[in-house]
């Protein structure tokens, strides 16, 4: 059943989107994917995806912002923080907003499977 959720993923590095919607749809995921907070708060709404994946440096917005419209729109769905920063209070500050786990980039394909496998599990 979690092989047929909706995963959003969220980042400004369109090689990176890309590349995360490829190798989760083979492992059975539909995936969606938007460059900007703009486009993902949209997305959001359109979609009503059953996962977050996110950065949490966006350049129109931060990724704390996209957890708390999640949050508002979507008490129960978890959400996967990323960043290739490990800026002091970021992650903390996403995971009070209800972010499910905050990684820090890279994460390999492997580590993000197993986390979304936990995150749609609970």
């Amino acid at each position: 059943m979690a092989a047929q959720a909706k995963i959003l993923i969220v980042d400004d590095e369109r090689d990176l989107v890309d590349a995360y919607v490829r190798l989760l749809e083979r492992s059975g995921y539909r995936c969606v994917g938007a460059f900007d907070a703009n486009q993902a708060i949209q997305m959001i709404d359109a979609e009503s995806p059953d996962l977050v994946i996110t950065d949490l440096s966006l350049p129109d917005n931060s990724g704390v912002e996209i957890v708390r419209r999640v949050r508002a729109k979507l008490p129960v769905t978890p959400i996967i923080v990323m960043s290739g920063h490990n800026t002091p209070g970021l992650h903390e500050a996403a995971q009070a907003a209800g972010a499910y786990i905050s990684l820090l980039k890279p994460v390999s394909i492997a580590e993000l499977r197993r986390v979304i496998g936990e995150a749609l599990a609970r």
